[in-house]
């Protein structure tokens, strides 16, 4: 934007001349600045979530920056204070060496962020996490591999069956 409004200054010679001192060089200098802040912020950064092999990988600028599972990735509702005790909470995509992303700014109303943030995940099939550490308003849909305590997971028992053990189940 501040490059665009000194290229207008500069092309239509406003600021040439102040009090009969040239100020053509402050448009020229904005000018300046503004391309070095676009051209600073332009690596593009790329989350890709590939939920047929439960992987994530984030890149800049087409680096891998890393990879790996999708529990790793998810949406956090973060609680900021102010001074007089204020709450306001504000909706987060953070994940395992992720920049964190601010989804939502800051807002009082604890009940619309949590179903945007809960929508969101589910939208993303992502874990939602609120911002209570223990909470039973997590929702979980990756688990870590090799998890003993996910829900749905049953394991298998690894006795061997021989045939007296098959013939006993004869009804």
């Amino acid at each position: 934007m501040l490059f665009i409004i000194c290229l207008i200054c500069i092309s239509c010679n406003i600021l040439k001349e102040v009090d009969h001192q040239k100020t053509w060089c402050f448009p020229v200098y904005g000018m300046a600045i503004g391309l070095w802040l676009m051209l600073s912020s332009m690596p593009q950064r790329r989350l890709v979530l590939n939920h047929t092999r439960g992987m994530y990988h984030f890149s800049i600028q087409g680096r891998t920056v890393c990879q790996g599972p999708m529990h790793l990735v998810y949406v956090r509702l973060a609680l900021s204070s102010d001074a007089y005790g204020g709450r306001f909470y504000q909706l987060v995509l953070c994940g395992h060496k992720l920049e964190p992303l601010v989804l939502v700014q800051l807002s009082e109303r604890y009940e619309q962020m949590e179903f945007l943030g809960r929508h969101i995940a589910r939208k993303l099939n992502i874990n939602y996490f609120d911002y209570l550490a223990s909470s039973y308003r997590h929702v979980v849909r990756h688990w870590p591999l090799g998890a003993t305590f996910s829900p749905g997971i049953v394991h298998r028992k690894t006795q061997v069956y021989t045939k007296s053990s098959v013939s006993e189940l004869d009804v």
